[in-house]
């Protein structure tokens, strides 16, 4: 270890650590959290920010779900950790969480109608991998879904406090359909918008199929818009802004630097949605200053693409 011993309990998850040996002078320790172990490292004197202690559940919640990887063995900063929070996908708003609540349970179904042991979400490693501060958050989105008669539990208060017991949980027939139709929406779908070039060289066509190969291995079905068959009253304009709409997140290639991928790109972004910016080496210095500092996958050659989309979706989007 440096000159400082690592804490008894971690920084951004409250567990019992485990002591590293290091002639580096920083506090370095593994932490097991939920079913995995992390290794992280903190300059001898951190301190949580108070950003970061205000969003130490969101922070859980990221690691939990697989979104913060430390396997780059990167230095832990409440800089790195703030700018984690400004860009990480999550649930955010109030119907994000309830969404998101909903379709978590229709998972653990194991048949349309199944009795769901309520017990699943009781650990506090549940609460957070569901982005939620504390299990009264939890109840009272369970209660609003109770209430729009999408699930039906019993909830027993203890007497004397102001915790409570969960009986089993049903999702109702108005559940089911309301995850139908959040499976098909943009947050929640499997689909991904693909904005780049659609010339006929042998480049363009090349990439454009090492971009549906890489996003067909990540679990996503790609949307590109010269494979759309829409109604001829309809521009084609309208039907790239419904089709994005409809996608979980957009992947923008700015080979050839083609204007429509900045106009996609752009849409995307003013509505919330994830965009991951990929560029050929050889055309990376041509694009432009208003897109150039977002972190790019930029690629020499289609492994390096390939390789790239699928790290990028599964820490970034899964």
């Amino acid at each position: 270890m440096g000159i400082t011993a690592a804490p008894e309990l971690c920084f951004l998850t409250r567990k019992p650590t485990t002591n590293i040996d290091s002639s580096i002078d920083l506090i370095e320790y593994h932490v097991e959290y939920g079913s995995k172990t992390f290794y992280f490292k903190f300059s001898w004197d951190h301190k949580n920010s108070e950003i970061v202690n205000d969003n130490i559940h969101i922070i859980r919640g990221l690691l939990l779900n697989g979104k913060i990887k430390d396997g780059e063995m990167l230095k832990m900063s409440n800089e790195y950790l703030e700018k984690i929070l400004n860009t990480a996908v999550y649930p955010k708003s109030p119907s994000d969480k309830l969404n998101n609540l909903l379709l978590t349970i229709h998972k653990k179904q194991e048949y349309e109608g199944a009795k769901i042991d309520p017990d699943i979400f009781e650990k506090e490693e549940s609460i957070y991998s569901l982005y939620f501060k504390n299990r009264h958050e939890y109840f009272f989105y369970l209660e609003t879904l109770k209430e729009k008669g999408m699930l039906d539990f019993r909830a027993t208060r203890y007497l004397g406090s102001d915790d409570w017991h969960i009986g089993s949980i049903s999702l109702m027939y108005s559940g089911l359909e309301e995850v139908i139709e959040l499976q098909e929406e943009g947050e929640n779908s499997k689909k991904c918008f693909v904005a780049m070039s659609f010339n006929s060289t042998d480049e363009i066509i090349a990439i454009r199929e090492t971009i549906r190969e890489a996003v067909r291995q990540s679990g996503y079905e790609t949307i590109f818009i010269d494979e759309i068959h829409f109604d001829s009253d309809v521009t084609i304009n309208d039907e790239i802004i419904s089709q994005i709409k409809k996608c979980k997140f957009l992947i923008s290639d700015y080979t050839e630097q083609k204007h429509g991928v900045y106009f996609e790109a752009g849409y995307a972004l003013g509505k919330g949605k994830p965009v991951i910016y990929t560029c050929s080496k050889k055309d990376f210095a041509s694009t432009h200053f208003d897109t150039n500092h977002y972190p790019h996958i930029v690629y020499q050659d289609l492994d390096e693409l390939q390789k790239g989309l699928v790290n990028k979706i599964e820490v970034w989007i899964n």
